[in-house]
């Protein structure tokens, strides 16, 4: 949830944002580059680099704003805030106007160093999961999934609401959750034959992970952000990522390995 602090920080960011230079440049660049290989089977990544305290991270939260066009409590909008140049703001026209032709836009921004297990590939999963609005852990989001695939999403969150309990604490702890068990037995009964058997079945079809194949990787960015059959154009922007591989070679190759696997593997969107 972005808190009501966050949105006027924001707010005044994109008011205050001077667009010209390197970040005109910049914002051309990205825009320009992304647009051209839409319909293409690879889309290239990008690096942004610049010496400390030069405005990169400024710059990518700008363009993750902008790139959803973010909408504020007065209706106003971040690229009715923004003051940016002509050819820039007809870029990012165009993106609106090739979203409408594919699965609308995604934006997603944090960082890889807060995954607890030190999976590259979990930590961008919880990345895009927690901005699709789906719980950030992965065996957690995948069942959240399910669930809206078998179309009983609803009736298990509101037969847990109505028992009292806290829908996203029941989440939290979903093979344990008591209220949660019963909405599935009720919900499902042939998979979930009483409350005290959801334990194993959970466990068994959700399994706690400290890593993931860059197939499943994939399987699950796939599910989490199509609708409809279309695929949105989509941003994911990950900050600090030379802190977070630092001196470490092996780091530096899962990153390079992880989005080498996302470009190669969702086609141009």
């Amino acid at each position: 949830e972005v808190t009501v602090k966050a949105l006027r920080v924001l707010r005044y960011e994109l008011e205050t944002f001077v667009c010209d230079g390197q970040y005109e440049k910049g914002m051309r660049d990205i825009l320009e580059t992304y647009l051209k290989n839409i319909d293409q089977a690879q889309q290239p990544s990008v690096w942004v680099s610049g010496f400390y305290g030069s405005g990169k991270s400024h710059l990518v939260k700008m363009l993750r704003s902008l790139w959803n066009d973010t909408v504020f409590e007065d209706k106003a909008t971040a690229r009715g805030i923004a003051s940016l140049p002509q050819n820039v703001s007809d870029l990012f026209v165009e993106l609106s106007n090739q979203a409408k032709r594919h699965g609308g836009l995604f934006a997603a921004s944090g960082t890889l160093g807060s995954s607890a297990s030190g999976s590259v590939r979990l930590a961008i999963l919880n990345v895009i999961f927690k901005a699709a609005g789906l719980p950030e852990q992965y065996p957690v989001a995948k069942f959240v999934m399910w669930l809206k695939n078998e179309d009983i999403f609803d009736d298990v969150k509101l037969a847990v609401e109505s028992n009292g309990s806290d829908w996203n604490e029941e989440l939290d702890n979903f093979y344990v959750a008591e209220s949660l068990h019963e909405a599935l037995s009720k919900a499902k009964p042939n998979l979930f034959s009483s409350p005290s058997a959801c334990v194993d079945t959970l466990n068994n079809l959700y399994p706690f992970v400290k890593d993931v194949s860059s197939d499943d990787m994939i399987k699950a960015i796939k599910q989490a952000l199509t609708k409809d059959g279309n695929f949105p154009l989509s941003i994911i922007i990950l900050d600090e990522v030379q802190q977070f591989i630092g001196e470490s070679s092996e780091r530096s190759i899962e990153v390079q390995e992880m989005v080498e696997s996302i470009t190669k593997n969702i086609g141009g969107k």
